[in-house]
């Protein structure tokens, strides 16, 4: 892969890259805003920003040697599903489909019939426009992950600005659906409230909304750490024994940012306990554990701010109210049966398309007619696993290829960021300590999507793929003593 040569006139902008850092921190501040960008046009527009924004600083600034450093053996499989995304959503002749596709093509058979037309060519795909707008955005994604990688390695201080706008971000979100909380009237942006009182930020499906927040507060949190490092010497035990005004002293000379990332993230996990989605609470508890067990801080610290997490959450979550919480979790049987429930009748979609799949985002034009015993005005437009319903869209043999690939490139990323957690569990590496955070958070909306469809948002896409790059920077940064 040979990049672009840079054009003459681009050489006098030498600040090319901090419009292209700009960029990444506008994206990961605005995508959430307007209802996690789920519509199309407003979807469309930031991959179109990243597409032409970071994609032409990588064409201009990234070096030859560069690209093949970013270049690696596993972006086969995304790149395999982007190009099979395309293959699905092509007309192909009737004839390649019936070989391919016997129910596609038996449904466009009924259609030639029934609405006397001549269909010879359509696609394997019930729903062909929308898998090529995902195949490009998967691609933009792609290139983000690709630029985001480059400008971490170039400049790791931004890693500062990243962990800023992210627990500004969350924050907000934290801060919004608290007041949808405590004014159900509230509603979310310009849109009315749906019955019931429930956090949900901007974010419409409040399970959605939650994943979110599974992303953004253990970044707040590894903010904190790091902010806090430089000043824990004189915060420890010994400053205590020096007496209480010596300690608020010290207390008192804690930069801006320590409060700032620790009280974003109890916001934002205080307002995830009040989305009451419950696999957003039980992934929340998840994750508590992970950062527990993983990150790389003593024993005495972590003990500490759990603590001060828990009395945090006691305290407001109280005047708030638990109730509705102890409710919402008092039904989880019900809501489980019902979920199962729909994961059995959509087995008959994979029966039907095991080897070629429905195409993207085309269950809610089949759910209609394969799931039964439900309500005939009840219509379910997703199937609440994203690995299921990702087998009926993409077919078994594709998924099959996704999930071995995600599978092993977890458990690889696990061992490398273990090892490097131990190794530095004294000299609080920024990358490594930021980088062990966004792996726990990953883990966790990867089990969250058993039960819900997290990646179906473009905000929790982009938000995913910014801890992989962040991953990708602990894994692969020298074992030394880094401050932000």
């Amino acid at each position: 892969m040979f990049a672009i040569r840079p054009l003459h006139f681009l050489d006098r902008f030498p600040s090319f890259e901090k419009v292209a850092q700009a960029l990444v921190f506008f994206l990961l501040a605005t995508i959430p805003l307007l209802f996690g960008a789920v519509h199309p046009v407003v979807q469309g527009l930031y991959t179109l920003l990243i597409l032409v924004g970071l994609g032409g600083w990588m064409s201009y600034g990234v070096q030859e040697w560069e690209w093949k450093m970013l270049f690696r053996s596993w972006l086969l499989v995304p790149t395999l599903l982007i190009v099979y995304l395309v293959v699905q959503s092509l007309p192909l002749p009737l004839s390649v489909i019936e070989w391919l596709s016997p129910a596609r093509a038996s449904r466009i058979t009924m259609v030639n019939t029934l609405a006397q037309t001549n269909l010879t060519a359509v696609s394997l795909s019930d729903n062909g426009v929308a898998g090529l707008q995902n195949a490009i955005f998967v691609f933009s994604l792609l290139l983000y992950y690709l630029a985001l990688t480059n400008l971490l390695r170039r400049n790791r201080k931004i890693i500062t600005g990243i962990l800023l706008v992210i627990a500004g971000v969350g924050l907000f979100e934290g801060l919004y659906g608290l007041l949808q909380m405590m004014n159900p009237k509230l509603g979310i942006l310009w849109l009315p409230a749906v019955a019931g009182k429930a956090a949900t930020g901007t974010i419409i499906y409040k399970n959605q909304y939650a994943m979110l927040l599974n992303m953004c507060w253990p970044l707040a949190f590894a903010g904190g750490l790091l902010s806090f490092a430089p000043l824990q010497e004189t915060l420890n035990r010994s400053s205590l024994k020096k007496g209480l005004p010596t300690f608020i002293h010290s207390l008192s000379s804690l930069p801006v940012q320590v409060p700032f990332f620790f009280l974003s993230a109890g916001i934002m996990i205080l307002a995830l306990l009040f989305s009451f989605s419950r696999g957003g609470i039980l992934s929340m508890v998840l994750l508590l554990v992970l950062l527990y067990l993983f990150m790389p801080v003593s024993r005495r610290m972590k003990l500490c701010l759990m603590g001060l997490l828990f009395v945090f959450l006691a305290g407001y979550g109280s005047l708030l109210g638990l109730d509705g919480l102890v409710r919402r979790f008092s039904s989880i049987d019900e809501s489980g049966l019902s979920r199962f429930h729909i994961y059995a009748s959509s087995f008959p979609l994979v029966r039907d398309h095991w080897l070629t799949g429905i195409g993207i985002d085309s269950f809610k034009l089949l759910s209609g007619v394969y799931l039964k015993g439900f309500p005939e005005n009840l219509l379910f437009d997703r199937v609440h696993n994203d690995y299921l319903e990702l087998a009926i869209e993409i077919g078994l043999p594709m998924a099959f290829v996704c999930f071995i690939w995600t599978v092993s490139g977890v458990v690889w990323t696990g061992k490398k960021i273990i090892h490097k957690c131990q190794a530095i569990q004294e000299k609080k590496q920024a990358s490594v300590l930021v980088g062990c955070a966004a792996f726990c958070a990953l883990l966790s909306f990867l089990i969250h999507g058993l039960v819900d469809f997290g990646w179906r948002l473009p905000a929790n896409a982009v938000f995913v793929v910014t801890l992989l790059a962040l991953i990708s920077l602990a894994i692969r940064d020298p074992s030394r003593k880094q401050s932000l």
